[in-house]
């Protein structure tokens, strides 16, 4: 979360969850428990990922990426020379 919704603050912070109500609800959704310090809100919200944190951005139902062809390329493919020799 980039802002409290309550008071506008940028002063939000993740929160634990507390009760088994809170952790059973966590486990089943995106969002997390977050906390304002300026304003003392605490609820529920989306959390704000940098782009490096996204990871595997593909569509949830999108096929896997088809590795065998990647490897038949790579086989196919000449060999670099050996660049340890110094000549």
């Amino acid at each position: 979360m980039d802002k409290c919704p309550k008071c506008g603050s940028i002063r939000v912070h993740r929160s634990r969850t507390k009760t088994f109500t809170e952790k059973l609800r966590r486990q089943f959704s995106m969002k997390r428990l977050h906390r304002c310090h300026a304003c003392g809100w605490r609820g529920w919200g989306t959390e704000t990922l940098a782009p490096a944190d996204l990871g595997d951005v593909r569509e949830p139902n999108a096929p896997p990426p088809d590795l065998h062809a990647i490897d038949k390329g790579l086989a196919a493919a000449p060999a670099e020379p050996d660049k340890k020799s110094g000549s």
